[in-house]
């Protein structure tokens, strides 16, 4: 499995974090976790399927994957390849009409969402293109055409800013210090803009904080109280929720991204 990794225009920076494309010759089954951003997928070779909650199902051609809470397995055939658009946390409410929230748990297909037109056009255009640079011009270039020019609110921003600043590791009061709207008015809209809740969004970004920050020589009692789990038991429990299994067993595999 080959991962190319590219980076947005500076008109999409609020929206979207990076691009990979990402090519299969031999056919693989690629482990996704949950996190904390939705990801638009566009098809280039092959079909892919999905493998979860004990089910397997073909993908759509052009799809948005919401917030997920367990992990699932894509399931590469041989000679396929796809090109995935990892968004920003406001970058599905920049695309999208809200509540962001009815992504959470599904792979939806654009189709339901946008101009079969749009979507016709640029399958065409991505199907003769000769390059990945080309790919993803086409893709950009979608994406300005049905980007909204909404305003989102400021409490949102400074939400996510606080979370992410914080790793994931801050506590409700200290999200809702100085910020002129009540804690319930706060959720609904984070959510609404965003997918999820505050509290769920900062555990993703913290198991995903951990993740990325693991190394061979990581003692992983000290990656856990890093990442402000000072209950061991604790820890492991949650970690498997996440990840299917044990933080022993999962770093023993290799991660493809």
């Amino acid at each position: 499995m080959k991962i190319f990794t590219y980076f947005p225009t500076a008109v999409l920076l609020p929206f979207v974090q990076k691009y990979l494309i990402i090519e299969s010759k031999d056919g693989n089954e690629n482990r996704i976790l949950p996190n904390p951003n939705l990801v638009l997928s566009f098809q280039l070779r092959g079909n892919l399927r999905s493998f979860e909650s004990n089910s397997v199902y073909d993908l759509p051609r052009q799809g948005i994957a919401g917030l997920r809470k367990t992990a699932r397995k894509i399931l590469y055939p041989k000679n396929s390849s796809a090109l995935l658009v990892i968004l920003t946390g406001i970058g599905a409410a920049g695309f999208f009409g809200e509540p962001i929230s009815e992504f959470s748990g599904k792979t939806i297909g654009l189709k339901n969402l946008i101009s079969n037109r749009l979507l016709e056009t640029l399958e065409a255009q991505l199907f003769f293109a000769k390059s990945n640079e080309e790919c993803i011009l086409l893709v950009e270039n979608f994406l300005i055409q049905i980007k909204k020019n909404r305003r989102i609110d400021p409490s949102i921003n400074t939400t996510l800013q606080k979370i992410n600043l914080s790793k994931g590791q801050i506590k409700m009061n200290d999200i809702k210090q100085g910020l002129p709207i009540s804690l319930d008015s706060l959720e609904k809209k984070f959510k609404d803009t965003i997918g999820t809740t505050p509290k769920q969004y900062a555990n993703l970004l913290r198991i995903h904080t951990l993740i990325r920050s693991y190394s061979k020589e990581t003692n992983l009692t000290n990656l856990a109280q890093e990442a402000g789990y000072f209950d061991q038991s604790h820890f492991n429990k949650e970690f498997k929720l996440f990840t299917g299994e044990s933080p022993k067993l999962f770093f023993q595999q290799p991660q493809n991204w």
